[in-house]
């Protein structure tokens, strides 16, 4: 067979396996083929121009840098498009994907400080009820038993963080006599030593 013609042909053959490796899976056969048929097509162009016309052959191994390259990234662009590509590569997200998503956290954010009531048991997780609203939460720390009185303290997620709500007692007052005259230091001293004196 003319040297040019087969040339053609195993360069052909090396395209078309590198678009089989990318969609059938071979354990590696493939790419070994097709490794070979580049190689095989690199020896048949210098039996065909090797000689004769070296600019031809060296043109011809310059294009491969070219062509394999590629073609691989044609086949990876294909692959992206297919079913197959879509179960192997992750899709991103787009943004009306992620937009109910924010509008539910900034939701759950206002609810920061609001005070409700456990619908469950919580260790750590369970339900609670707030502004009329049921909701998953978890709790920092501690268990939390069911109709226990909660404040939202933060969000992780999509999910409250609560802990039990205690109301803020007022520090008792000390009255004060304002009609009792302020003892000195001194006086005070004086007082104290009188008291402990035995002959008084």
């Amino acid at each position: 067979m003319d040297p040019q013609i087969l040339t053609l042909i195993l360069l052909i053959a090396g395209i078309a396996l590198i678009f089989a490796e990318f969609f059938l899976p071979s354990g590696g056969i493939i790419a070994v083929s097709c490794v070979l048929c580049f190689l095989g097509s690199i020896y048949t162009a210098y039996q065909a121009w090797g000689e004769t016309q070296p600019h031809l052959f060296w043109m011809y191994v310059g294009s491969l840098f070219v062509i394999i390259p590629g073609s691989v990234y044609g086949a990876f662009q294909i692959l992206l498009r297919t079913p197959l590509g879509d179960r192997v590569f992750l899709p991103i997200p787009k943004a009306e994907d992620t937009v109910p998503h924010e509008r539910e956290v900034n939701r759950l954010r206002g609810l920061v400080g609001k005070r409700g009531r456990a619908l469950s048991l919580m260790s750590p997780g369970g339900m609670v009820v707030v502004e009329g609203m049921r909701l998953h939460a978890i709790t920092e720390s501690i268990m939390i038993q069911p109709n226990t009185e909660i404040e939202v303290c933060g969000v992780q997620g999509t999910v409250v963080v609560v802990h039990p709500y205690i109301a803020q007692q007022a520090a008792p007052e000390i009255a004060i006599d304002s009609e009792s005259p302020a003892l000195t230091p001194a006086e005070e001293v004086s007082s104290e030593a009188s008291d402990l004196n035995p002959f008084d």
